[in-house]
């Protein structure tokens, strides 16, 4: 049974993301668009709260005491994260991200 091509622009953005945390970088390259362009889309899936940066302080994130910390893109820098405009560097889906995918599945 083949996939079903995603419903919308921001599904495939969300099916995009699923199962391994991307920056807006990936995601345009992976998509065919530019980062500038994926801008707008991302803001709004993560003011939606179907997408949240992938970081230690941010929910459920697993780093905690990883042996690869170090080299880890998502490591933390010492740089608090902004809520109220996060930078989008490194996305992952929420629970509400991955229940919508499981829905249109």
């Amino acid at each position: 049974m083949a996939t079903r091509p995603p419903s919308s622009p921001l599904a495939a953005i969300l099916q995009a993301i699923a199962g391994t945390p991307r920056t807006p970088s990936e995601l345009a390259q992976e998509l065919g668009s530019t980062a500038a362009a994926l801008d707008g889309m991302l803001r709004t899936l993560f003011a939606g709260g179907y997408v949240q940066e992938a970081a230690p302080d941010a929910g459920a994130c697993a780093c905690g005491p990883c042996a690869l910390k170090s080299l880890c893109r998502n490591a933390p820098d010492g740089t608090p994260i902004a809520a109220a405009a996060p930078a989008l560097n490194l996305l992952r889906l929420t629970r509400r991200g991955e229940a919508y995918l499981g829905r249109i599945g």
